[in-house]
């Protein structure tokens, strides 16, 4: 008897371990332009919220304002299933025996101190190590992936051109000193569940930039965290603030990681790409027209990547905007982007998750408005975020999925996908009961029933009907953002999908700015729907 339910037990043990890997999906792996699970295939979307711990106190914020347990469950509650958990080269090199009380008495913050003790008493004891190890390790017990990511050498804000931590030899950028540190944090988690993914450098930058030195060395850097640990995805950034990879179309980075290799870029409404440098280009200028430009710009420096016989993974590993909401330039960049993210269904890094910072720039307990939660770490800082990123967040297409191709219609200014209600009138909704559509360049049909999305006119709803030969039953996508769905009445006027903000129901109306009119500034928001294609 006690034979068999050692037997008993030890099965148990190995459907639990099983389980458990399954849940985590590790390792990672690459297939073409997708990430996946080796253990099944599947394609797994890495939906990351942006930890920082790179800064001076070298630990992960807001172990000041709630238990540990919690911080990691407000990550699992708002569906991110990922951490980009940020750290300093110099904790593993120079500060690796340093204990993290010893550390804040030297940067003047008893009120962090206080609030330490408080909910995490035992991290103040800790070596700064220790301290990511009890992070990772209560990341790992709630399902939570880990990509870790080098921020800085020096534990400070990133980043500015004059920071000396931009590239390499500047002050604080030795190479082998980098290379040194990027070992011994792979060394130090091989073999741990929650670390499926380890980045080279956040945001290169500065004077000092030159393409030789970046094959050299983020070569020497991508192989050696390869040979450390094995398991790991490597996840190389590029130049000017990660925004530039276009020199890969000529040179591709020729070094052998296996299945491992993964690139990331970033995008902000300041850092626009190419010409497009100016935050206010978001509201001084056709929105239309900044949409179609920033999304081609990304195409060509850095999402021709996932594209081709060569395709391998990218991802956005930083985004973000002003979570009051009160930033208009933001919240137009934001929805842009979401039309970019959630069309190639890229996986992505939100920057942040954190609400504020122990100390940033000599600040004690800096608020951080771009932060998922607020200052109290308690509650959403944006109050429309779960509708708003409930698409981004979810998996629609997957490369091993055996189900036909379709369309979620998606409206990317709520973040909500169309379905039709009970008078067979198209309405928006939660994108967990989206409708699934077939587009062929005209007619836009449920794939259920073969119904067609039909005008009844100006200002009406839009139904779906069997009259699916009409000429308001046509529908072409117009402006150059592509984003409106345009078709004609009885009587010939052009008219588009709109959104009114006081009902849930869609409606035709006169298009907005569809034409390249520099003069049209008006918003046209209200009017993006966007077809999305899903296998899952």
């Amino acid at each position: 008897m006690l034979t068999k339910t050692i037997q008993s037990l030890f099965l148990l043990l190995i459907i639990f371990i099983s389980s458990s890997q399954h849940a985590n999906a590790y390792p990672l792996s690459t297939q073409s332009r997708w990430i996946i699970d080796e253990s099944t295939n599947e394609r797994v979307k890495l939906v990351c919220g942006n930890w920082a711990g790179h800064l001076q106190p070298m630990i992960p914020e807001g172990l000041d304002r709630r238990p540990l347990k919690e911080l990691v469950g407000e990550l699992v509650k708002n569906k991110f299933n990922c951490v980009r958990l940020t750290y300093a080269i110099y904790m593993w090199t120079r500060y690796e025996h340093e204990i993290v009380n010893v550390t804040f008495s030297h940067l003047d913050a008893p009120e962090v101190v206080d609030g330490i003790t408080k909910y995490n008493p035992s991290i103040l004891k800790m070596t700064h190590i220790e301290a990511f190890d009890a992070v990772v390790n209560e990341l790992g017990n709630q399902n939570v992936k880990v990509l870790l990511d080098n921020h800085v050498s020096e534990p400070k804000w990133c980043c500015h051109d004059d920071d000396e931590n931009g590239f390499f030899f500047d002050r604080h950028f030795d190479p082998q000193e980098w290379i040194q540190g990027l070992t011994l944090a792979a060394q130090h988690f091989k073999g741990h569940h929650a670390i499926v993914a380890m980045s080279l450098r956040n945001e290169l930058h500065g004077p000092r930039q030159n393409l030789k030195d970046w094959y050299k060395y983020m070569s020497q850097a991508a192989l050696a965290i390869h040979r450390a640990n094995p398991n790991v995805l490597v996840v190389i950034s590029g130049l000017n603030y990660d925004t530039e990879l276009q020199f890969l179309r000529i040179k591709p980075m020729n070094i052998n990681l296996g299945q491992k290799m993964v690139f990331e870029t970033h995008l902000y409404s300041w850092s626009g790409i190419g010409t497009l440098k100016l935050k206010e280009i978001w509201s001084k200028q056709p929105l239309n027209r900044i949409c179609a430009n920033s999304i081609r710009g990304l195409d060509q420096r850095a999402g021709f990547l996932t594209t081709g016989v060569n395709a391998v993974p990218l991802i956005m590993t930083e985004f973000g905007f002003d979570q009051t909401g009160s930033t208009v330039e933001d919240n137009r960049f934001l929805t842009c982007l979401q039309t970019y993210l959630v069309g190639r269904d890229f996986d992505f890094g939100l920057w942040a998750f954190h609400g504020s910072y122990y100390v940033r720039e000599d600040k004690v307990q800096l608020d951080e408005t771009f932060g998922l939660v607020d200052a109290t770490w308690h509650k959403l800082r944006y109050p429309n975020f779960t509708d708003k990123f409930q698409l981004l967040q979810r998996k629609n297409q997957d490369p091993t999925s055996k189900l036909s191709n379709a369309y979620i219609m998606y409206h990317p200014l709520t973040g909500k996908c169309a379905q039709v209600n009970k008078n067979n009138q198209l309405e928006l909704g939660s994108c967990e009961n989206q409708k699934r559509w077939t587009y062929d360049d005209s007619q836009i049909l449920l794939s259920d029933n073969k119904k067609c999305l039909t005008a009844s006119g100006e200002g009406l709803p839009v139904s779906v009907s069997n009259n699916c030969h009409s000429r308001n039953s046509s529908w072409k996508t117009a402006s150059l953002s592509k984003l409106h769905l345009a078709t004609f009445d009885q009587d010939g006027k052009q008219l588009c999908l709109h959104m009114d903000s006081n009902s849930s129901v869609v409606v035709t109306s006169k298009c907005i700015c569809i034409n390249d009119d520099s003069l049209c500034l008006d918003d046209p928001q209200s009017q993006w729907f966007q077809l999305v294609a899903t296998n899952v």
